[in-house]
């Protein structure tokens, strides 16, 4: 699907106290290497969350390398080493999330799976854009929003719960 389809979708799921305050931005530099881009979420003008695609690889790679460094494990042909070569992938892949560094490609296939959720899932799921987008999606009604704790959750999933909250009135 393309982007400006996804990007209506998306938009037409904030709650009516958010409407016309959030927006989903995404774009393409095209004078890059391999086109990356980057997307971001605006709310009343203010990027509040920004994921830059050539920003997550520097990172991404970086503490690859360095979890190969930490474990002893750089040598990718060493039979006894080949796991821990790979298992870095996934613990960087972890900790960038942990840490809310995505790719545009990450937002792009969050926004996708949103989209295809019902709000009891999106609300249960562990990627934290889709926990975000269930906070100001308008199918999350006030009572439950009020009985939802995000205390355990990742700081950017707060934030706009306290975003829907202020727009709603609802004291927290």
């Amino acid at each position: 699907m393309r982007w400006s389809k996804q990007k209506s979708m998306l938009e037409g799921r904030i709650c009516d106290s958010l409407k016309g305050r959030v927006e989903f931005f995404s774009t393409r530099y095209r004078g890059t290497h391999d086109q990356e881009g980057r997307s971001w979420i605006v709310l009343d003008k203010k990027i509040v969350f920004d994921m830059c695609t050539l920003k997550w690889k520097v990172g991404y790679y970086g503490m690859t390398y360095q979890i190969r460094q930490i474990n002893d494990c750089a040598d990718c042909l060493d039979p006894e080493q080949k796991e821990g070569y790979y298992r870095a992938y996934d613990e960087a892949d972890q900790i960038m999330h942990k840490k809310g560094i995505f790719s545009q490609y990450q937002f792009y296939n969050a926004v996708d799976e949103y989209l295809n959720l019902s709000i009891d899932d999106a609300l249960k799921s562990d990627n934290i854009l889709i926990k975000a987008f269930s906070m100001i999606d308008k199918r999350l009604g006030k009572r439950r929003l009020i009985s939802y704790d995000t205390t355990t959750q990742h700081p950017f999933v707060q934030k706009l719960y306290q975003i829907r909250c202020e727009a709603e009135g609802i004291q927290t």
